[in-house]
């Protein structure tokens, strides 16, 4: 008679991973979504809009910088933009491809960005194609080893591995943080994370 094996199959654990994952994204949506509604119109305005050294020194060592069109209660990057561009830096936006990694194209104006990929704002085919040398993701929820909880279509990892000299920013309310974000072998990690209160970033272990 066959003993049970004490450790769970491997189908099990992805699905538990997967179930994980789900419940963390309509949490911290929950979270998010009610920290986002308590702020008033000058608060959101301050948040994220100058950035402190951490982030102004990648900045400022970065010729082509990669942000993101805020959606809804997402970490604004708006003043973000504008800062990038008084620096004098190329600004690019991600336009999606199918299930291919995001195409990242050089725009002058955000005005000029159209609806695409479920509404989210995205450049036109027409803008120059660039490759970034800092990627400023969005986050949905986040950990302090650095990982990132996004929408769930991998389009982020995929565009992380693409693009592996860019340097990994995050960007998220400081609610969107929990203890531990369950990581599957496609998942990228960031190498910082900024919030409207502190920068955390990756701590480079030394022998």
């Amino acid at each position: 008679m066959a003993v049970p094996s004490p450790f769970p199959k491997k189908d099990d654990f992805l699905n538990s991973l997967i179930e994980q994952k789900k419940n963390l994204r309509e949490e911290y949506r929950r979270r998010r979504d009610a920290f986002h509604s308590q702020l008033d119109a000058a608060t959101r305005g301050l948040a994220f809009r100058r950035p402190a050294s951490p982030l102004a020194r990648l900045i400022e060592q970065s010729e082509i910088i990669a942000l993101y069109s805020t959606m809804g209660s997402e970490a604004p990057t708006g003043k973000l933009t504008e800062y990038c561009i008084e620096m004098g830096k190329m600004v690019a936006f991600p336009l999606v491809t199918g299930d291919s990694p995001m195409e990242f194209r050089h725009v002058d104006n955000v005005d000029l960005l159209e609806n695409g990929f479920k509404d989210i704002p995205e450049p036109s085919t027409d803008c120059p194609l660039v490759t970034p040398d800092l990627i400023i993701a969005p986050v949905l929820a986040f950990d302090r080893s650095m990982g990132r909880l996004g929408q769930g279509a991998g389009h982020y990892d995929r565009t992380f591995e693409k693009y592996p000299q860019a340097t990994r920013v995050g960007l998220a309310w400081s609610v969107q943080e929990t203890d531990n974000v369950p990581l599957q072998p496609h998942d990228v990690t960031l190498e910082m994370i900024v919030t409207e209160s502190e920068i955390i970033q990756r701590v480079n272990k030394t022998s």
